[in-house]
């Protein structure tokens, strides 16, 4: 479990995760106020020097992730419901793979990593300054009781380790909570940002409109 969330001699019950991602139910407290970020179905530790963004579809206002961005890499998180039997990922790996591996100039590859089979994924795209570059991301997934998580680094993490140090830890002490309902394979996890968050997101929305807005060319001229 966490390593706030737990004595000393605690040993983790995990046996597929004994780092962590956690469940609900392999951490003795659930109290997520102090030091984590509390969405509901997930539960990200709040870090030093780390920026959180919530990831929102524009057209639903629904949150469907949760992003961490340190020192210009960023990891994002989703939720997933799985099966009990597990291997929602390898299944969910082999079709990213497949559909990707055909896009042009596209490299993709499988990688051992710290949670066993990566993706990644490499893809041309012209860089801010009009030069050829490329776009990186490494895709992660882990199995848990009736979950699964994909999370993406993006940014230097996704292909140096020393990088991605600080990513690795927070993904590792987040906190899963399903919920008992049955739910069907594959279906996003909701998550339920606070009131603080909401209110904020609202405010950085209408500001966005307010500088749209004070952007357009004035009609009458």
């Amino acid at each position: 479990m966490p390593e706030h969330l737990r004595d000393a001699e605690d040993d983790p019950v995990a046996d597929q995760r004994p780092e962590g991602p956690f469940d609900i139910s392999e951490v003795e407290t659930h109290d997520f106020s102090k030091g984590y970020m509390d969405l509901g179905a997930i539960k990200v530790p709040v870090r030093k020097n780390v920026s959180y963004r919530l990831e929102q579809e524009q057209s639903k206002q629904k949150v469907f992730a949760v992003s961490a961005v340190h020192d210009n890499s960023t990891l994002q998180i989703q939720a997933f419901a799985a099966p009990r039997s597990g291997g929602q990922w390898e299944e969910i790996r082999q079709e990213m793979y497949d559909q990707n591996k055909s896009a042009q100039g596209a490299s993709v590859t499988v990688q051992e990593g710290e949670f066993g089979n990566e993706l990644l994924i490499r893809i041309p795209a012209e860089l801010p300054d009009g030069r050829k570059g490329e776009r990186i991301a490494r895709f992660i997934g882990i199995d848990g009781p009736r979950w699964m998580i994909r999370a993406m680094l993006m940014g230097k993490a996704a292909i140096q380790k020393d990088e991605a140090d600080v990513l690795y830890d927070i993904l590792k002490n987040t906190v899963i909570d399903r919920g008992e309902r049955p739910l069907p394979a594959r279906q996003m996890l909701e998550l339920i940002p606070p009131e603080s968050v909401v209110t904020a997101m609202r405010e950085a929305a209408t500001r966005r409109r307010q500088q749209a807005k004070q952007q357009q060319p004035n009609a009458q001229q």
